[in-house]
């Protein structure tokens, strides 16, 4: 029967103590049944994200456009010595009045007439005393076009493609949060045997393996992803190329997983416990994981909302470099792009960020959460 060891128990009592962590744990777990559920029930009714939006539906929410006209009546003119009028701005009913010869002062009942005498000619300045009249003109509304504001039947707008950003956000949430669990899980899996084998055994077998860890790891990460979804991203179906860029990014994404259980693994493997293992003739297999592995798992249990938000946003930003899933895909990156053509469509701004936001801050408080409540060193404080 599965046992939970009074440590355990320990340390997920001091996680439900830090009540930031927990909501967020919550408010996470939250965010991806919802998008879960959401993406089911499309897939049920047959919705998909990429259905284009009937321009006809959007009819109601056509604006006639106002154009409000000013009469601006300010005039600004100097006058020479010779009683000559130049430099005139303003109306064309004043300036003939002042070519006919009116004097500006004789205006002070239309205007605040005053002046300023300048070398060799006066400048003089006639606000109107009114206020300037408007002519408001309707003109008939604009033909509907993408992308469109956020509307009654459309919280969140609708991008350059004519698709619902509502759902693009939701399904593209669900997709980033499979793929970084997917990537997270494979990238523990992968570091955890390697750095096992590595710690375990040590000598020319650790050494070997760091060799190879070390080269591998100095491979410009970003440009290998791109020329792989370049070379292999044509003529994939969308699940096709969505592997491919999760094993793509699943061979880099070990490294530091593997570093981390190295280290602990180099110093568990002293322990009395190991030691009294080996003389009872256990396999390497069994001592590994049996003995040493469920007292190494802090860094895997910490390091998993960290690598969970790395996985989310990079994918995101292959997706807005245009080297991630298929084109049109529902992704926040993807709707970031499109904001990048269009900056005055201030929805493809703010809820595709908004949703990143929300939900790599909520991993991170998590992660925090997960640290503070697996370090065995006690808090202390100066005073």
């Amino acid at each position: 029967m599965l046992t939970i060891s009074p440590l355990t128990k320990k340390r997920f009592r001091a996680f439900r103590r830090i009540r930031r962590a927990w909501w967020s744990l919550i408010g996470l777990c939250g965010i991806f049944l919802f998008c879960t559920a959401v993406v089911v029930c499309d897939v049920v009714r047959g919705r998909s994200p990429s259905a284009v939006v009937n321009p006809a539906t959007l009819e109601a929410y056509r604006e006639a456009a106002v154009e409000r006209t000013y009469d601006v009546r300010t005039a600004r003119f100097s006058v020479d010595a010779a009683g000559s009028v130049f430099d005139f701005e303003g109306p064309d009913d004043v300036r003939a009045r002042i070519a006919a010869g009116t004097d500006p002062a004789q205006l002070a009942d239309e205007f605040d007439v005053r002046s300023s005498a300048r070398d060799g000619y006066t400048r003089w300045y006639l606000d109107p005393l009114a206020p300037a009249a408007a002519t408001e003109t309707v003109k008939e509304a604009p033909p509907i076009s993408y992308p469109f504001r956020p509307c009654k039947k459309h919280w969140f707008g609708i991008d350059s493609n004519g698709f619902d950003v509502y759902t693009r956000v939701v399904w593209g949430m669900f997709i980033a949060l499979v793929f970084g669990l997917v990537l997270a899980f494979s990238g523990m899996l992968i570091g955890l045997v390697i750095g096992s084998v590595e710690g375990y055994f040590g000598g020319v077998t650790d050494i070997i393996c760091q060799r190879l860890t070390e080269i591998w790891s100095a491979l410009p990460f970003l440009y290998v992803m791109i020329f792989i979804g370049s070379a292999l991203g044509h003529g994939l179906s969308d699940f096709q190329r969505f592997m491919v860029l999760l094993l793509s990014y699943a061979i880099f994404n070990w490294i530091s997983v593997s570093y981390y259980m190295r280290a602990e693994f180099l110093r568990l493997r002293s322990r009395t416990f190991v030691e009294a293992a080996k003389c009872q003739g256990f396999s390497a297999s069994r001592i590994i994981f049996g003995h040493i592995l469920p007292n190494a798992l802090t860094p895997l249990i910490t390091l998993f909302p960290f690598l969970l938000m790395g996985a989310i946003g990079s994918l995101a930003s292959l997706d807005f470099l245009g080297f991630g899933l298929p084109p049109m895909s529902p992704s926040c990156g993807e709707l970031l792009r499109q904001a990048q053509t269009t900056p005055s469509a201030w929805w493809l701004i703010l809820f595709p960020s908004l949703a990143l936001f929300v939900v790599m801050l909520l991993t991170v408080l998590v992660g925090e959460g997960l640290r503070d409540a697996f370090d065995p060193r006690q808090k202390s404080k100066l005073e």
